[in-house]
Formats: C-alpha cells, structure tokens, sequence
C-alpha cells in the first residue's frame, strides 16, 4: 500500500511511485516528457505528444484525424494498416500471400499433401487428432506405469518407445 508521503510519477495520470533519484515510475522511467512547458505528457514523435503536434494532422481542409502512411488520414487517402485479399470481390482482411484465409493466405496444415488451413500446433481440424494420438500413447504409458506397484515389463508390442528409466518414473509420479 502507498503511503501519502510518497512522491509519484511525473506523468499525467501516474499514481506510481518514483524509482529514487529520478521522477519517474519504473514503468515510465526511460520515457520522455513532452518539451511543452508544463505538459505531463509522454512524447509522441519530435518531442512533442499528441496534443502538442507530435502526431501530424491530416492535411486535407477542416479535417481534425492523424495522417497515416502520409500526410493524409485513411478517409481523405492515407494508407490503411490493414491489407486486404487481392481476390476479386474479396473485402477480407489478408494475412499471408496477400490472401484472407478462405482464398489461401492462411496457414497450410503439416501433413504432406494436407492443404487445408491450420488450426491447432500447425495441423487442421482432421489431422490435429493425429499430431495429438502420439502424446496421448506416451500419457497413458505413463499412467499405468504410476498405477502399478511394481513396475510393469516393458512390452515391444504394446509401445513404439524405448523401456523408461525407474529414476525417470519416480519423477513423473
């Protein structure tokens, strides 16, 4: 809990405390205050915040929104952050390829020959129950390993992996 006597940050809506000897926040400690007299503003661009001109103004008449990629805002022809599908009639965002996911921009699934979009560690809803069948042989191995009083023979038939060493058991039980 802080105590009333304790100084906080310097910055505009900062209730943390000072790091000693400076008057700033750890949290704000390597920022920079805008040159505005005054001012309790982080900077934005050339020393200045947003409310001092650190962000530019779109340049067409009347207009108050920031210019993006340029020196006009995204309604009066900045450019957009987002892309979207080159696709004719598509007006979804893209991701990869210059594509949205329906048209190929997504991820492809792993399995060789697959090439539906990957959902789950790299594989698509058919073959992620695949990529999680050889987690789940290793589980349940171990589980009757854990289970047994003694330790069970290891048997060939029955498990694609090497016998497991008793030190390496009595730490996964």
């Amino acid at each position: 809990m802080m105590s009333s006597l304790e100084i906080t940050c310097l910055f505009a809506d900062c209730a943390k405390p000072i790091v000693p000897g400076t008057e700033k926040c750890a949290s704000h400690k390597n920022k920079i205050k805008c040159s505005i007299e005054g001012c309790p503003n982080q900077v934005y661009a050339r020393y200045l915040c947003v409310r001092h001109g650190g962000k530019k103004q779109c340049k067409s008449l009347g207009c108050r929104a920031f210019a993006r990629g340029g020196p006009y805002c995204v309604q009066h022809g900045g450019v957009a952050a987002k892309r979207f599908c080159t696709e004719p009639g598509c007006h979804r965002q893209a991701h990869a390829r210059h594509k949205c996911v329906r048209h190929g921009g997504g991820r492809q699934c792993k399995l060789s020959g697959c090439g539906s979009h990957a959902r789950l560690s790299g594989y698509c809803d058919a073959h992620t129950s695949t990529w999680t069948e050889s987690f789940e042989a290793v589980d349940e191995y171990t589980l009757l390993l854990c289970a047994s009083v003694t330790p069970m023979p290891f048997e060939p038939s029955r498990s694609l992996f090497a016998p497991i060493d008793m030190d390496v058991l009595q730490l996964l039980c």
